[in-house]
């Protein structure tokens, strides 16, 4: 079997973290499940407790992939994905990062003989799409699509799915669903996402835009 080889923009450090997480892994009916206890590297944290205060957090959005084994908590494989999508719509600064997490998850379960699924070649195909298509219209985004602020020191663009990854995973690399944010304005759309109980879609954005007086037509 070929290895599957994957870049990564992840510290050394970071890297170092997932070593005890991949150790540790347990497989139930052919299915990776990992040690909340360790998932410090993958939520980028500087501590498991940190770790383990992000996954109690956001219990809703995974709680159906989180397993009792032995008394210690374990989440499925999938259940990672769908906490690092949550956690880079709320936290757009770290979301490449994020993407960067799950794709290394992803090449070594698939470098892993035991738990090798040609569904988890496409997950890591996806990631690495995702993230170059982020980086294209970065690169190709002189202003902010809502402020028309221009990109410049000071002023930093992030790249918005107009369509959540949660929401619309089949958009996840779709360029017309990428929008070029100011670094402000896409944090604040996130948190006032957040405080309104919304979800992360067009017409959401619309109505954001509209009420901040913010640039429309995009």
């Amino acid at each position: 079997m070929s290895i599957i080889e994957i870049e990564t923009d992840l510290s050394r450090t970071q890297l170092s973290k997932f070593k005890k997480l991949f150790t540790l892994m347990k497989l139930i009916n052919g299915k990776a499940y990992f040690p909340t206890s360790e998932m410090h590297g993958v939520l980028l944290t500087q501590s498991k407790q940190n770790a383990i205060n992000i996954i109690q957090s956001h219990l809703k959005f995974i709680q159906q992939y989180v397993l009792n084994i032995d008394d210690s908590l374990y989440i499925k494989h999938i259940g990672i994905d769908v906490l690092l999508d949550t956690l880079g719509e709320e936290n757009p600064k770290k979301k490449i990062q994020y993407l960067a997490a799950r794709a290394y998850i992803s090449a070594f379960l698939a470098n892993n003989p035991d738990v090798f699924k040609d569904s988890m070649l496409r997950g890591i195909e996806l990631d690495k799409e995702q993230i170059q298509a982020m980086q294209y219209v970065k690169k190709n985004s002189k202003h902010c699509a809502l402020t028309l602020k221009p990109f410049q020191k000071g002023i930093k663009c992030h790249i918005h799915h107009i369509e959540g990854v949660s929401e619309r995973p089949d958009l996840a690399t779709d360029l017309k669903n990428l929008l070029p944010l100011c670094e402000d304005v896409h944090t604040e759309y996130h948190q006032w996402v957040i405080s309104n109980q919304k979800s992360v879609t067009r017409a959401t954005l619309k109505h954001f835009a509209k009420e901040k007086k913010y640039e429309t037509n995009w």
